[in-house]
């Protein structure tokens, strides 16, 4: 048959049965269904190829589209006008007839890209009520996409007091523990997962800590610039990670976090949870908080990066010599950002030390107001560890092929 056909010409990319199939396209002979993607030939697997002609997205965004709308209509509020025409563009984009160059890459030599990969960004104030339309209307994402890949939420949210209908932060949070909560089995297994600038306080983040507990979609969370998070908010997110076993990259900058939260995320975050890299900057963990988390470094296997910048830390001695202790009992750390913290030369020599006997750190941050000679000699050991791995890569590759 010819859907038979189209997918034998897509997946074992045959020369002859593409030419067979522009044939029948330029009779008339195929169906739309399977017209649509004939003339590309991705490496596609069979699954995939399967999955596109029977959820074609420039069919299903336009449904998704409908049903987000209808909710809005229940909600009585307006559909967010650049929501809408994000779907609108992303559904003329998939359509092969436009000619489109991200059709094209989609489903081109690249290898393809389906699920779309449509990153859905909010940066525009939202009431409780169109919030909740959003969230609610990702019950209807297309099942067998399998995943969305980005929710970014920037400025969207304010204080719980402002005196307008300006979801609050944590109210917003509570809706975003509602999704994550039921994601996990079904829905459209958000990946990504930004909320910043949005006013979330300690309760918001227990309604996230708790539902973490239970997704096992979530890969990224970034909660950054929400500064009332605070220690009571950093504890409540390290009560969920223990026992998330699927997030791996946590970004909590500029959260108002001192250092009884540095410990709690040393004592939850750190040591129990299976995150590859977390980023600190811009808090204030202080010389208790940085020895909290250096402690917890020598339990963990799967931390590749740190980023402790700017947190007030490096002229306590203390604070730096726990450092150095837990990078060198740490196996994993392949990346460490330090900067913005005005080390002492004692300290500095320290991290200098340690750095020498850890090959597998090939980045190493720390803040140029540092004596010369230090900084250049921290410079010249990290660019030493990337070189030796490249020299250790040619040589595994020459000893394949010989």
């Amino acid at each position: 048959s010819y859907s038979f056909c189209t997918l034998l010409a897509l997946v074992k990319k045959k020369k002859k049965c593409r030419e067979k199939l522009r044939g029948s396209l330029n009779q008339g002979k195929m169906p739309l269904k399977t017209r649509m993607y004939d003339f590309f030939s991705p490496p596609l697997s069979f699954s995939i190829l399967t999955q596109i002609l029977s959820s074609p997205p420039d069919r299903e965004i336009p449904r998704y589209r409908a049903k987000y709308e209808q909710i809005c209509a229940k909600y009585k509020v307006s559909p967010i006008d650049k929501f809408v025409k994000k779907l609108n563009k992303e559904a003329v984009a998939w359509k092969p007839e436009t000619n489109d160059r991200r059709f094209e890459y989609r489903m081109g030599d690249k290898g393809g890209d389906f699920p779309p990969n449509i990153p859905l960004i909010f940066n525009e104030s939202m009431s409780f009520a169109a919030t909740k339309a959003v969230i609610d209307s990702f019950a209807f994402w297309p099942s067998n996409w399998k995943h969305m890949n980005i929710l970014s939420i920037w400025r969207c949210w304010g204080s719980a007091n402002t005196e307008d209908d300006q979801c609050s932060g944590d109210d917003g949070a509570m809706l975003v523990h509602e999704f994550l909560k039921a994601d996990s089995s079904d829905s459209c297994n958000l990946q990504n997962l930004e909320i910043i600038m949005a006013q979330i306080t300690a309760k918001g983040c227990s309604y996230l800590g708790r539902a973490l507990t239970q997704n096992e979609s979530l890969k990224y969370l970034n909660l950054s610039h929400n500064r009332e998070i605070g220690d009571a908010g950093a504890t409540a997110l390290g009560e969920g990670l223990k026992w998330n076993s699927t997030l791996e990259i946590l970004k909590l900058e500029y959260c108002g976090i001192g250092w009884k939260g540095g410990e709690e995320i040393g004592r939850n975050i750190v040591r129990a949870s299976s995150l590859k890299e977390l980023h600190l900057k811009g808090n204030n963990l202080g010389s208790k908080g940085i020895q909290g988390i250096a402690q917890a470094l020598a339990k963990n296997m799967t931390l590749v990066h740190l980023d402790l910048a700017d947190n007030c830390f490096g002229i306590h001695l203390e604070a730096v010599e726990a450092l150095r202790d837990g990078i060198e009992t740490n196996d994993s750390l392949t990346s460490i950002d330090l900067n913005l913290n005005s080390l002492v030369p004692a300290g500095a020599t320290m991290l200098l030390e340690v750095l020498k006997t850890k090959p597998k750190i090939e980045v190493f941050h720390i803040y140029e107001r540092v004596e010369d000679d230090l900084f250049e000699q921290i410079i010249a050991e990290t660019k030493a560890h990337v070189d030796r791995k490249k020299k250790g890569a040619k040589k595994g590759g020459k000893k394949r092929k010989d």
